[in-house]
């Protein structure tokens, strides 16, 4: 009996929350917007849905047009760009009660798709295109992280193309750490660039691909492939390496540096 009590006290709060917000005073505008839009300012292009509470018939969706205006049934022609969807819903509501149209309507106001406000990402990662600046203060590793982009030791560079043309590289590392991320702004563009690799083979526990770290030498290169095997020598390392349009066979030390896309081989012992 508790909790019909309960629930039924629950329902009376939401209902008479609900019924307030109806008969508020003329001068409230009460718009709400999704919480993703809070900070969002509305440009050319982007589509509003628009819902006005308990009047369907004056529901949209609607595009905003290159003057930064939308149009809408009973009520005309309305200022969206540069404001936030909240503000846009307030602007609606102004023009519904000062046209005699509702006392006091409720507007929700949301952004249904993202075009003004736009950034890509191109290159290395798993999901290149176009994503929106939904919320302000968006920065490079969020983007990336969208996009589906492995950054890592060794991982590569993100070129950030402005819209006035600028280019910035920067560092993977550096981005994982927090020293070069930066906010980004409508239509710039990220360009992710893959890590150096190497690949090594032979006698070691793991032949395979690795990432590039800097200052990697040959003898750290085979720890990372777990090791040699019980075969395996140290000291017959063979190199090949991209020289230019040739490849070249070189013999190499342990403490040599290893180059981008060096293919290592690990030779076994003479006896």
């Amino acid at each position: 009996m508790r909790r019909v009590v309960c629930g039924l006290a629950l329902f009376v709060s939401v209902a008479s929350s609900v019924a307030q917000a109806q008969t508020a005073a003329p001068g409230a505008v009460p718009a709400v917007s999704h919480a993703n839009d809070a900070a969002y300012l509305v440009g050319a292009g982007d589509v509003l849905a628009v819902t006005v509470y308990r009047a369907p018939d004056y529901n949209s969706v609607v595009e905003v047009a290159e003057d930064g205006t939308i149009v809408l049934n009973a009520v005309g022609r309305v200022q969206a760009s540069g404001m936030t969807p909240a503000q846009v819903g307030n602007e609606i509501v102004r023009r519904l009660q000062s046209g005699g149209i509702f006392r006091d309507p409720l507007v929700n106001v949301m952004v249904q798709t993202y075009r003004s406000r736009t950034v890509s990402v191109l290159g290395a990662v798993g999901k290149p295109g176009e994503y929106p600046l939904d919320r302000g203060g968006l920065t490079i590793t969020e983007i990336l992280a969208r996009a589906g982009a492995t950054l890592g030791v060794g991982g590569g560079t993100v070129r950030v193309v402005r819209r006035d043309g600028t280019q910035q590289d920067l560092p993977a590392e550096q981005l994982l750490a927090g020293a070069a991320n930066q906010m980004l702004q409508p239509h710039d563009t990220l360009i992710v660039t893959e890590s150096a690799t190497f690949y090594i083979s032979g006698e070691v526990q793991r032949p395979g691909n690795f990432p590039l770290e800097p200052g990697l030498t040959m003898e750290r290169a085979i720890a990372l492939a777990g090791g040699i095997t019980q075969r395996g020598a140290r000291s017959r390392l063979k190199v090949t390496r991209h020289e230019g349009a040739a490849d070249a066979i070189v013999r190499a030390k342990l403490q040599d540096p290893v180059k981008p896309r060096d293919l290592i081989l690990v030779g076994a012992r003479l006896f």
